[in-house]
């Protein structure tokens, strides 16, 4: 019996790969050559768990993995069945025509400070004369090939622009379109909305700024398609063009306010591909703020694609976007003639709302964002974010990232190669179907900044670390880590942090974070953390006997007796401590303020996310 529980446990960590010794799949490195190249490259391959002493051996994510009817294998190709992509004679094909998700969500609240304001359109070609039908998509065409300032007199209601062909817009002349709230562009499902081209890479300082409009129906011409190898399935295949279903841009800067992006597709399949609603590649900026996506699709990128650019997202919700490629996007599959590049594998499925590759770029940073709903059937639900070669920074303030689910790895964030920072956040209710992180998932020796952040009920239905899957540097401090699970029974474990790594853990509270394996951790990993002032309950597994192992060193074992997850203050969702609970003044050398924005004493403060 011991032995096949340490089998189990084996085939556990290496559930991507499913026991059946495929090698590890090599990251896909920058190959953008300044310029000459329009793909996400979209892809570390998943290195899951590193050894941790007398603990499982954790290997890498193969390609094509098939787990719990996410990602399925027919003639040696994997496809996706749920409707979005569909199985056509065993190969991943995307839907067609127009989709429908209802009506956006309501306009995202104010949380944090925007970068940038609207733009002022004194003097600008006005489309139309006062009504409706006056505002044609001619006019609109015309006045966009001349770029500057566009604003609509379409009368007092609402009116809908259809577009039969894209609006390009001059690369080098700066444009501002503002649709005052009333103007939706449409591509009527068969045409991008608009697009800007500079044929250079992160030189052209020339503004594009699109506000309060609403782009809608957009579909990215999809061109390039190679077809599945009959010979070798881990071989990529798909689309090599079709980025960008209402907004395509290459070396510009793209300003984006208040606007409303719902039911754009990108092509798919295919591993570079990408940005169902928004591609931006080569380019010193994106900028995003005040702004809704909801229902946008793509291979990568449900919802934004960025290659190579520096992103900023203020203030903005992405609903139910999702990336509909799969078997991910990795160098090293040897002898496949590749889609981008030779000895490519895979097919997308990476970033349920956005995918972001490069290194180019400076800093991805997100504050007062929503992400809910969102989808990949690979890695990374909400945020997929590689940074090949040199590491970047990814930073996510004042957000909630809730109810986003991922097939092989990151329920919300899958983040590779990078210096983490999240703060103030909720992420909560997030489920990875297979492999780890329902939560988080880092890799590539990410350093990770976790504060005054709330883990809630975050789910690895068949893998490990339902909350947090961190295998290196950084330091965890005044956070809450409550009714996370891992659900799969024997073999599957570790409900809120894992695996072994340096991480250091201080003023923390791990509480009911379950799994169905007596045998194995519960909450945490087989090496206890190094840190101070942290609560851990309860202290048995899932038998009711055997002691479960420490979070952190020196952990005390007691009930923090918090209160429900609830509006509590702040933007985010939170838990606070009840009366008479042991975390109360057990923290020390707090942050200033807690993850509502309540001030904290320096010195003393309570353990986990918020102060009572």
């Amino acid at each position: 019996m011991a032995r096949t529980r340490v089998w189990l446990v084996l085939c556990a960590a290496l559930a991507l790969v499913g026991c059946n010794g495929d090698s590890p799949a090599t990251p896909d490195g920058p190959r953008l050559d300044r310029g000459a190249r329009d793909g996400l490259v979209s892809g570390e391959a998943a290195r899951d768990l590193a050894p941790g002493g007398d603990g499982p051996i954790a290997a890498a994510d193969g390609p094509g993995a098939k787990q719990d009817g996410v990602v399925v294998k027919k003639d040696g190709v994997v496809v996706k069945q749920d409707g979005v992509v569909v199985k056509k004679d065993g190969v991943a094909k995307p839907d067609s025509g127009k989709l429908d998700s209802g009506p956006p969500p309501p306009p995202p609240p104010t949380t944090c400070t925007a970068p940038i304001a609207l733009a002022d359109t004194t003097g600008s070609q006005v489309i139309g004369s006062g009504s409706a039908a006056s505002c044609t998509a001619a006019a609109l065409a015309a006045a966009v090939a001349k770029g500057g300032k566009i604003t609509f007199n379409c009368g007092a209601g609402p009116a809908t622009i259809t577009l039969g062909a894209t609006l390009v817009v001059p690369p080098k002349v700066e444009t501002v379109i503002d649709g005052a709230g009333k103007v939706t562009l449409d591509g009527g499902g068969a045409v991008r909305i608009l697009e800007m081209v500079n044929p250079n890479y992160r030189v052209n300082q020339t503004k594009l700024v699109l506000q309060r409009l609403t782009f809608q129906n957009g579909k990215a011409p999809a061109s390039g398609y190679v077809a599945p190898s009959p010979t070798n399935p881990k071989c990529a295949y798909g689309y090599k063009e079709g980025s960008g279903g209402a907004v395509y841009v290459r070396d510009a800067v793209l300003h984006v306010i208040d606007c409303v992006f719902k039911n754009n597709q990108a092509a798919s399949p295919g591993p570079d591909v990408g940005g169902g609603a928004i591609y931006v590649l080569g380019s010193l900026g994106a900028t995003i703020v005040g702004s809704t996506f909801s229902g946008n699709q793509g291979s990568n990128g449900g919802a934004v694609g960025l290659l190579q650019t520096t992103g900023t997202f203020v203030n903005s919700t992405f609903e139910n976007s999702k990336a509909t490629g799969v078997g991910q996007n990795y160098a090293g599959a040897t002898g496949c003639p590749g889609v981008g590049h030779p000895e490519q594998g895979g097919a997308g499925g990476n970033g349920g709302a956005i995918s972001i590759d490069g290194a180019d770029d400076l800093e991805q940073s997100f504050c007062g964002v929503t992400f809910k709903g969102n989808t990949a059937n690979e890695l990374g639900g909400c945020v997929f974010r590689t940074a090949n070669g040199q590491q970047r920074k990814a930073t996510f303030l004042r957000s909630t990232l809730d109810g986003n689910q991922a097939g092989n790895g990151g329920g919300c964030l899958y983040i590779s190669n990078s210096d983490l920072t999240i703060s103030q956040c909720l992420v909560a209710n997030n489920t990875v179907t297979a492999g780890s992180g329902g939560g988080v998932r880092t890799e590539l020796n990410t350093k990770a900044t976790i504060v005054n952040t709330t883990f809630y009920g975050n789910v690895s239905t068949k893998g490990l670390m339902g909350a947090l899957s961190h295998p290196g540097s950084g330091e965890i401090r005044n956070c809450t880590f409550a009714k996370n699970r891992s659900d799969g029974g024997p073999a599957y474990f570790t409900a809120a942090l894992g695996p072994a790594g340096p991480v250091t853990v201080y003023n923390t509270i791990f509480l009911d974070n379950l799994t169905k394996d007596p045998w194995n951790p519960q909450a945490c990993w087989f090496q206890p953390k190094s840190g101070a002032n942290n609560f851990q309950w309860p202290q048995k597994r899932s038998d009711g006997k055997t002691d479960d192992t420490a979070c952190v060193n020196g952990i005390a074992w007691a009930d923090a007796k918090l209160g429900p997850l609830a509006a509590n203050g702040g933007p985010t969702l939170s838990m606070l401590p009840q009366g008479g609970s042991p975390v109360i003044g057990a923290g020390a050398s707090c942050p200033n303020v807690d993850q509502r924005g309540q001030p904290r004493s320096t010195t003393t403060c309570a353990a986990g996310a918020v102060e009572p």
